[in-house]
């Protein structure tokens, strides 16, 4: 049966001690408390968003260096047009 066949993936390692066909409400919930109570979840566009910036590690100079781009990128816009106003 499906299983059994040889020529799908083996499966992965489980995720945090927690196997990969665990229930939804058995896997941890890492979303910040605001975005759980307005309804963002990593399915939506905003709540990829807060997901991936949620899960940065400040301890990684990688990490910290995409957390600079997002900063940039978020906040260019705001900035030129406030440079336009003035």
């Amino acid at each position: 049966m499906y299983g059994e066949r040889d020529d799908l993936d083996s499966a992965r390692p489980a995720l945090y001690g927690i196997p990969p066909d665990a229930l939804a409400d058995e896997r941890p919930d890492r979303r910040p408390e605001d975005a759980r109570r307005i309804g963002l979840s990593r399915h939506t566009e905003e709540g990829a968003v807060v997901h991936f910036a949620s899960s940065l590690d400040g301890a990684k100079p990688g990490h910290k260096m995409m957390a600079w781009i997002l900063l940039i990128t978020f906040a260019a816009p705001a900035l030129y047009t406030l440079l336009l106003l003035l």
